[in-house]
């Protein structure tokens, strides 16, 4: 059985250091972490990952939510987004890439856990 693949897609090291230690503590298949929406779209047409985790504020002209979308209008890939602060107009916005979760940072091991399993059960 193929190990599930997933893609960080986040701008700040250190916080995506400890998610992708979170993840492969998990058992998840880790293919690194892209860093712009243009990496992401990059990086994402290259391995084909299961799953995005992506956080909505890039620090890059492409932010997550117009990253996400693209990538799921082009090759189907779901995704969970993540955000330290949010507003209702972004999460409305966010909402139109139909994700299969939302997480907020900082993120704990039960709520990654527990997102990933209902995002990987609606696949």
């Amino acid at each position: 059985m193929k190990q599930t693949s997933i893609l960080v897609v986040e701008d700040e090291r250190l916080v995506a250091r400890d998610i992708l230690m979170q993840l492969q503590e998990l058992g998840f298949e880790t293919l690194g972490q892209a860093t712009t929406g243009d990496q992401a779209l990059e990086m994402a047409a290259r391995e084909r990952p299961d799953l995005l985790l992506m956080d909505i504020h890039l620090g890059s002209a492409m932010d997550g939510i117009a990253a996400a979308q693209t990538l799921r209008a082009q090759w189907g890939i779901p995704c969970i987004f993540q955000s330290a602060f949010g507003n209702a107009e972004q999460l409305a916005e966010a909402e139109l890439t139909e994700p299969v979760g939302y997480l907020e940072k900082p993120l704990g091991e039960y709520e990654l856990r527990e997102v990933l399993t209902a995002a990987f059960q609606k696949r």
